[in-house]
């Protein structure tokens, strides 16, 4: 039997299985999404939510305004900020757990997957709590007398940084120890034999190995930092705003087409961008 005889008799399988899946993710995920995108083609409104006039000032003003250009590099760049921390941070701890017995390990994945369980918000709120100007930290450094007046900790770049990589570095961590798992120690033993040193097996053949974990935890802590609200909302006040902000404010205001032309473009530079990440980290084919 020839290998199309093969897939011509599979295919009605295939459809069966793969037909409710398809329907589904296409009811929940590309319909809305091409609705919505396709309100950003309208004019807005003031007695509904839009009109039915077509434009395309919407998608001119979301790519051409200096204001949201500006918001979507500082999203960008603070996404991939937040990314490269949790990865750097994130591989060590991934690499201690592989070490670990699977009962350990285990144990320690749970212990880490409990912040997850909490609330976003209260996450925050946690983090405003010790870096507020009333907080625990300001307090501790005005009674030793380091400081004598409170210091602005809040409303910052580097304080929404902070705030996503302390939500978003178990995504890492958990995503690179699958991963290490996976990876047979007899190969770093044979590296080991033949003279390569830890440092050298750790470079040459941990770390490549290891490269699709790296992939997967950078793709979702990047994609779910591009699309914050919550974090930049609480941590970063008026001062700092993302494009979800942006988004917020365009619906809060009953401006639904720009909101959606907004997010279309938030979604086509995240795609772009994970497109981008993942064809540098593949590693390219040696020429013969």
């Amino acid at each position: 039997m020839s290998r199309a005889d093969a897939l011509g008799r599979r295919g009605p399988a295939l459809a069966i299985l793969l037909g409710p899946i398809i329907v589904f993710y296409g009811l929940i995920l590309i319909v809305p999404s091409v609705v919505l995108w396709a309100i950003g083609f309208l004019e807005p409104s003031q007695s509904a939510l839009f009109s039915h006039i077509l434009t395309t000032a919407n998608y001119a003003r979301a790519v051409t305004d200096p204001f949201y250009l500006r918001i979507l590099w500082e999203t960008l760049s603070v996404s991939i900020e937040t990314t490269a921390a949790c990865l750097l941070l994130g591989y060590p701890v991934a690499f201690w757990l592989a070490a670990k017995s699977m009962q350990t390990r285990q144990r320690l994945l749970t212990l880490l997957l409990f912040p997850l369980l909490l609330s976003t918000v209260i996450r925050v709120y946690g983090w405003i709590v010790l870096l507020g100007r009333r907080g625990l930290i300001n307090q501790v450094l005005l009674d030793s007398g380091l400081a004598d007046l409170p210091v602005a900790f809040l409303y910052h770049e580097g304080t929404v940084v902070v705030g996503l990589v302390s939500i978003l570095v178990p995504y890492a961590i958990i995503s690179v120890t699958n991963v290490l798992t996976t990876i047979d120690p007899a190969i770093g033993e044979a590296a080991a034999i033949h003279g390569a040193g830890p440092w050298k097996v750790f470079l040459r053949v941990t770390l490549p190995l290891s490269r699709p974990g790296i992939v997967s935890a950078g793709l979702i802590v990047f994609s779910i930092s591009m699309s914050t609200y919550l974090v930049t909302l609480l941590l970063g006040g008026a001062r700092i705003k993302f494009v979800g902000n942006l988004i917020f404010d365009a619906t809060s205001s009953f401006n639904w087409p720009l909101g959606a032309a907004l997010s279309a473009v938030l979604v086509l530079t995240t795609l772009l961008s994970c497109y981008a990440f993942v064809a540098a980290m593949t590693p390219r084919a040696r020429p013969q």
